[in-house]
C-alpha cells in the first residue's frame, strides 16, 4: 500500500490546479437473441434470449493535458441464463505523461493486432465469453504500463497481476459445452495464482507503407485447457503458464491492406506451436457512384498446436468476406463473412449490420450460423445454436 502511494502521488505531482471537468457518456441498450432450433443440451432455453446493457463511462484530464483518468464498467442482466448476467470494470486508470514516457496504472484494455478474422497478438486482456454476439469484447486487466514514443518507434512494456479467469454460459446458456465449465474446480501452473506476475513487452512502429509490431509476453495463459473430472459431470479448468512472441504487419497500398499476423507459443504443458493468420482486404470506394465504400476480405488461418495444448477450431482455415461502409451520416455499415474449414468442410456464417438511427440509438443485428459440421469438428457440438440477434443502444 505505501509503495502504490508514492505511485500514485509521482503520477499526480506536477498537476495543474485547473482541470477541464470530467466527461460522463456511456450507453444503455436492450438485446434478443433469437435461436431457431432446440439447444443440444438439457436445460438449455429454448428460442428467446432478452438482456438489458449498461454501460457507463468517466473521462477525466488536467488542465495542460499531461495527466488523464478514465473509468468504464459493463454490465448484463441476462433474463434467461443467470450466469450470462455479469458486471465487469473494463477500465480503471489513471495515466502521467512525463517529457519522454507515460505511466498508466489501474486496470486497462490493450489491443494488438490487424487481421479481421482472428487477432493471434491479442493476449494482454482475457476475453469476455459472455458476449458471445461481440466477439472483440474483453475483460479489463490490472496492470501498470510504460511507454514511450520515440524517432526509433514505440515501446511499452506492461506488468500485470490479478489474472482475470475466462467465464462460459450456464446450462441454462446457448453456445455451451455438452458439460458446464466448473469454475470452483481451477487449477493453476503457477502456486500464486491469479496474483502470479504477467509480463509484456511490445515494439511498433511505421516504415513507410508498412505498419510493423513485434511483442512478447510471459505469464498465465488466457486460454484454459479444460479436462472432465473424475465424475464425467463436469470440466474442471487450467490456467498454465505460457510464453508467446508474436508479429503483426499491414502493408496499405492504394485500394489494398495486406496483413499478417503470426505467433510462436510455448509452455512447460505443451509443446512449442505456430499459428499464422495471413491474407487481404481490397476496397472498391464510391461503388456505383455512390458515397459507399465495399471491401473485399480474404484470409487464410494455420495452426499446428497438438493436443496437449487448449483447443483452437482455426487450424487450417480459410476466412472470405466483404465490408460496406455507406460513409452516410448515420454510419451505415455491414460485415458478411464465412470461415471454411479445408480439411472437413465445416463452415461458420456470421453477418454484421450496424445503423445510428435518428434519435441518437444505435440499431445492431447479427446472425451466425454454422454448417456442414463434421463430426470430428469443436463446432460440431454447437450445430443447433444458429441464433439472430437484434439490439438498440441509446447514448448519453
Amino acid at each position: 500500500m505505501f509503495k502504490r502511494t508514492i505511485l500514485l502521488s509521482a503520477l499526480l505531482s506536477g498537476t495543474a490546479a485547473q482541470a477541464e471537468p470530467p466527461e460522463f457518456s456511456g450507453y444503455i441498450g436492450g438485446e434478443l437473441n433469437y435461436f431457431p432450433e432446440a439447444g443440444l443440451y438439457p436445460g438449455q432455453l429454448s428460442d428467446t434470449q432478452a438482456s438489458l446493457v449498461f454501460a457507463p463511462e468517466l473521462r477525466w484530464r488536467s488542465d495542460d493535458g499531461d495527466t488523464r483518468a478514465r473509468i468504464s464498467a459493463f454490465g448484463r442482466w441476462d433474463a434467461e441464463d443467470p450466469e450470462r448476467s455479469h458486471i465487469d470494470l473494463r477500465e480503471a486508470w489513471i495515466q502521467r505523461n512525463f517529457d519522454s514516457f507515460e505511466v498508466l496504472v489501474g486496470v486497462n484494455k490493450v489491443f494488438w493486432g490487424v487481421t479481421e478474422s482472428l487477432n493471434l497478438v491479442d493476449i494482454v486482456n482475457q476475453v469476455d465469453q459472455l458476449e458471445y454476439t461481440d466477439s472483440n469484447a474483453r475483460l479489463g486487466q490490472p496492470m501498470v504500463a510504460l511507454s514511450t514514443d520515440q524517432d526509433w518507434g514505440s515501446l511499452s512494456a506492461y506488468i500485470m497481476t490479478g489474472f482475470r479467469k475466462r467465464e462460459y454460459p450456464g446450462t441454462d446458456g446457448r453456445l455451451r459445452f455438452g458439460l458446464p465449465v466448473d469454475d470452483s474446480a481451477t487449477t493453476w501452473g503457477d502456486d500464486r495464482e491469479e496474483w502470479a506476475p504477467d509480463f509484456a513487452l511490445r515494439y511498433y512502429n511505421t516504415f513507410g507503407s508498412i505498419d510493423l509490431g513485434l511483442s512478447a509476453f510471459y505469464g498465465t495463459s488466457r486460454e484454459a485447457m479444460l479436462t472432465p473430472n473424475s465424475g464425467g459431470t463436469a470440466l474442471d479448468p487450467y490456467y498454465g503458464r505460457i510464453w508467446q512472441t508474436g508479429v503483426d504487419a499491414q502493408y496499405t497500398g492504394d485500394n489494398v491492406l495486406w496483413k499478417l499476423e503470426a505467433i510462436a507459443r510455448g509452455s512447460d504443458d505443451f509443446d512449442t506451436f505456430a499459428a499464422v493468420v495471413t491474407g487481404f482486404e481490397y476496397t472498391f470506394y464510391q461503388v456505383g457512384g455512390s458515397d459507399g465504400d465495399l471491401g473485399v476480405i480474404s484470409e487464410y488461418l494455420y495452426d499446428d498446436r497438438g493436443a496437449d495444448a487448449p483447443g483452437t477450431v482455426f487450424q487450417n482455415d480459410l476466412f472470405v468476406g466483404t465490408r460496406w461502409a455507406a460513409n452516410d451520416s448515420q454510419d451505415t455499415s455491414a460485415l458478411v463473412g464465412a470461415v471454411i474449414d479445408l480439411e472437413d468442410g465445416t463452415t461458420s456464417l456470421r453477418a454484421e449490420y450496424e445503423r445510428r438511427l435518428d434519435i441518437g440509438v444505435l440499431l445492431k443485428i447479427q446472425a451466425q450460423a454454422v454448417r456442414n459440421t463434421d463430426t470430428s469438428n469443436p463446432l460440431y457440438g454447437f450445430r443447433q445454436d444458429n441464433y439472430l440477434s437484434v439490439a438498440f443502444e441509446k447514448f448519453f
